[in-house]
């Protein structure tokens, strides 16, 4: 029951004992309404005033009925909103307690800024793919949803640094901007890229011109929404088999399939190995379909392509197979 309703019955509780008080003493004793009234408020509330008028012994039985009704009723207000009030507090700093706890033992998480249309898309995703994150939203309605959905959650400010530390951004792996609006993505970047050199940062923007801002504040990557979006319509209406290829490969679970980037490391198994040498698919199962290095993209990479230190192979395979291959480029 809610706090309102609680207040209404306990209202309504005291408004009937008064009225039943105030014509009972009418009746009873032939006082005027104001006296009757008068005394069955301070009858009721035990405040000691004394009798308005000499009682009979009819209306001293009455009197004490009332008196007894008036604590009765001051005493369920007392207790109902006592329990509410300890129960509700109690509940929530448990609750504080705990969702600090399980933060402050994350490591390796991403930090989702925002809970609104596209963060609550991020979350979902993550959730599906078993990623471990954090949501920061100032909203209180938002973060009571997100909290219902079993996401850890702080609430506050994501352009405040206390805020972004509660969510263990020194420990994060990456930080998801996706506030209400540019300009407060934009401090959202900022004080991320503060408290954390190396994070990985992924903002939204809403505009065109929002998108270098973010670049040059920190961002590593900056989607809008609006052009990603266009960007699919068209190439689904040109090209509809494949969109509904990749949304198979990157989104169906029961294909099995996943898309992954790694990066070649120094010394590592594959370093200085062409992808000829690697024998990758021998070795794991995985297909590499691409390899990015610096801002260059080699597509389908000839089998004399040398691997190098801070190449990001982009692999098509299974778990167990990208796995696998993970094991080769660390």
């Amino acid at each position: 029951m809610t706090l309102e309703r609680r207040l209404l019955n306990i209202g309504f509780l005291f408004a009937t004992v008064i009225l039943l008080g105030g014509v009972g003493y009418a009746l009873i004793e032939g006082w005027s309404w104001a006296d009757a009234f008068y005394m069955a408020i301070i009858t009721i509330t035990t405040v000691g005033f004394g009798e308005v008028h000499s009682l009979t012994p009819v209306g001293k039985l009455f009197t004490s009925v009332l008196i007894l009704l008036g604590v009765a009723t001051i005493t369920y207000a007392f207790t109902v909103l006592t329990n509410y009030l300890i129960a509700g507090k109690v509940g929530d700093t448990l609750e504080g307690f705990k969702m600090k706890r399980q933060i402050g033992s994350l490591e390796n998480h991403y930090i989702v800024c925002g809970f609104g249309r596209v963060g609550q898309q991020v979350c979902a995703q993550l959730h599906q793919d078993g990623q471990i994150f954090v949501v920061v939203e100032a909203d209180e309605t938002r973060s009571e949803s997100a909290k219902q959905l079993g996401y850890p959650v702080v609430q506050g400010d994501a352009g405040e640094d206390h805020v972004l530390q509660q969510a263990g951004i020194l420990r994060a792996r990456g930080l998801v901007a996706a506030v209400t609006n540019d300009a407060e993505n934009l401090f959202v970047v900022l004080s991320a890229r503060s408290l954390k050199q190396d994070l990985l940062v992924v903002a939204r923007a809403d505009t065109e011109q929002a998108v270098s801002k973010l670049i040059r504040a920190g961002a590593n990557r900056v989607i809008s929404p609006y052009s990603l979006g266009g960007r699919l319509i068209a190439q689904t209406l040109i090209r509809p088999d494949v969109v509904d290829f990749l949304d198979v490969v990157m989104y169906d679970n029961s294909l099995k399939l996943f898309l992954e980037d790694l990066t070649v490391t120094a010394g590592c198994p594959l370093d200085k190995l062409t992808v000829g040498e690697a024998r990758i698919r021998e070795k794991t199962g995985a297909n590499v379909l691409g390899i990015k290095r610096g801002g260059q993209v080699i597509v389908s990479p000839p089998s004399s392509t040398q691997l190098e230190p801070g190449d990001v192979l982009v692999a098509l395979g299974t778990r167990q197979e990208l796995t696998a291959l993970a094991s080769l480029v660390q």
